[in-house]
C-alpha cells in the first residue's frame, strides 16, 4: 500500500452548540470511513439513540437522512469516504440531528 493510499486516523471534538455548560466529545475515526460510518460513531459517542432525521454539511453539501420516513443517506453517504475531503487541522463542518441541535 502507498502513503498516498493508506488511512490515516482523524480526532475530531464534536461540540454541542447553545448549550451551557458546553457538552463535548473526543473522537477517532480512520479516513476509509464513510459519511454514514461517522453517523453512527457520533452516536455512539454522544449516546443517542439514532430516531431522528439528521445530516452533515461539508463544504456545503448535505449528507443524511433529511425527510420524514428517509431509510437511506442521500448523497451516497454509505460510500463518501471520509479521505475524500481532504480536511485540515482545525476545519469544521456541521452535523444536525434531530433539527434542534448542532455538532462541530
Amino acid at each position: 500500500m502507498s502513503a498516498l493510499s493508506e488511512s490515516v486516523i482523524y480526532q475530531l471534538k464534536i461540540v454541542l452548540l447553545g448549550i451551557s455548560p458546553m457538552i463535548w466529545r473526543r473522537i477517532l475515526v480512520s479516513s476509509d470511513s464513510t459519511i454514514e460510518d461517522l453517523h453512527y460513531t457520533v452516536q455512539l459517542a454522544m449516546g443517542w439513540s439514532d430516531i431522528h432525521l439528521h445530516h452533515f454539511i461539508i463544504y456545503g453539501k448535505q449528507y443524511g437522512i433529511t425527510q420524514p420516513g428517509g431509510t437511506v443517506f442521500s448523497d451516497c453517504a454509505s460510500e463518501v469516504k471520509l479521505a475524500s475531503f481532504g480536511w485540515r487541522i482545525k476545519e469544521k463542518f456541521l452535523y444536525e440531528y434531530d433539527f434542534s441541535m448542532a455538532l462541530l
